[in-house]
């Protein structure tokens, strides 16, 4: 299966690339942009990069950024802590 069509990449490609980079570093998780790299190449569209973790995921591998990267905008205002207002001086 192909899962980055930008730079036809497939499933075991990535697996691979996974497991290579989990013996290299096991105590480093392994993301997306790990595995581009240890393919030699880069994320073009970037809509592979949450099936990629996702693959990672199901072998068991460590990954970062678990949680789709919007899931805190499904929240509330109420929801987010009070940030402390900064303002620059004039110069």
């Amino acid at each position: 299966m192909i899962v980055c069509s930008c730079n036809v990449l497939s499933h075991k490609q990535i697996e691979a690339a996974a497991e290579r980079l989990v013996e290299g570093a096991p105590d480093r998780p392994v993301t997306a942009g790990r595995a581009f790299r240890a393919l030699g190449t880069k994320p073009q569209c970037g809509g592979c990069l949450e099936l990629i973790r996702h693959l990672v995921r199901e072998m068991g591998i460590p990954v970062t950024c678990p949680e789709p990267l919007g899931s805190v905008a499904e929240g509330t205002a109420a929801d987010l802590p009070e940030l402390p207002v900064l303002h620059r001086e004039a110069v």
